[in-house]
């Protein structure tokens, strides 16, 4: 008897070798992943600008990492005692103008070398919903805990997402023409949106993706959406506010991801790799532990 339905790891016309130059972008989801291909040493640049949950600002940042685009200065406030950036997640801000802004300029300065020559980039939607700022008006990628008085809440269509990815493929043509992007929609579901208008909004961005692969060369999508609510379809492989993929759950995708793009030859190195990373991590435990004896 089957008592789930389960997903069939996809299959692409590429595979992922440790030549691989991997590049993510997008919602904390894409940062899980990341740090999976970090952690077994593949080479990794994750989220120049930090988290970004909607689509526009992750084409902002693409705009800006290919130099279409440069950093307006009213992207910048100084609020609560520190400087941010309304095009970058929190991590970035920071009392001090100068370490702040050291701290953007090295995101982007690796960001910008890494992209040129990335062979496949991965970017997460978390959600169609994004924030305007009405004084500044600019489409933010985070609103840094300002009154929310000063925004206004959007939402997406499908077209504006397609449009406003058409600069980096023209880019991509002319500048890194093998690039493979891979699309895939978070599965962290956004309540504070409304159930309805979370299931509204997870359909448009399944919708733009479905656009832009039909529309684009190179572009692919991966089902990590589809795994959470078609596949595992329980709350025990989510986190304790129920929203959130628990780590059980982000195992069982990393497993789908290795089948879908590693080739047995690679499958055999991740697993040498990973017994060394763990044999690296014992022999740091017991280094820390000799000095503290002595």
């Amino acid at each position: 008897m089957k008592f789930r339905t389960e997903i069939t790891a996809p299959r692409y016309p590429f595979r992922i070798t440790y030549d691989s130059r991997l590049m993510f972008l997008g919602s904390c989801f894409s940062e899980h992943a990341a740090a999976f291909f970090s952690e077994r040493r593949f080479s990794v640049c994750d989220n120049p600008f930090g988290i970004l949950f909607n689509p526009i600002s992750i084409a902002q940042g693409l705009d800006i990492l290919t130099e279409r685009t440069s950093i307006p200065e009213k992207s910048f406030q100084f609020f609560n005692e520190k400087w941010m950036s309304f095009l970058h997640h929190g991590k970035f801000s920071h009392p001090d103008k100068k370490i702040f802004l050291q701290n953007i300029n090295n995101g982007l300065e690796e960001g910008r070398n890494f992209l040129q020559s990335t062979d496949i980039l991965f970017i997460t939607f978390g959600t169609s919903y994004y924030y305007y700022h009405l004084g500044k008006a600019m489409v933010v990628a985070n609103c840094h805990k300002i009154p929310a008085a000063e925004f206004e809440k959007r939402r997406c269509d499908i077209l504006q997402i397609s449009d406003c990815f058409l600069p980096f493929f023209e880019w991509k043509k002319k500048n890194n023409p093998n690039l493979k992007v891979v699309f895939t929609v978070s599965p962290v579901r956004h309540l504070a949106d409304g159930f309805h208008e979370n299931q509204v909004s997870k359909s448009i961005l399944h919708l733009a993706i479905e656009k832009i692969c039909a529309e684009q060369e190179n572009a692919f999508y991966f089902p990590s959406y589809e795994i959470f609510m078609d596949d595992l379809r329980d709350y025990r492989f989510y986190d304790k506010d129920l929203c959130h993929p628990s780590i059980q759950g982000i195992e069982y995708v990393d497993e789908i991801l290795m089948e879908s793009f590693f080739s047995e030859e690679t499958q055999k190195r991740v697993k040498e790799v990973e017994k060394e990373v763990k044999r690296d991590g014992h022999r740091s435990l017991f280094g820390k532990s000799e000095i503290s004896n002595k």
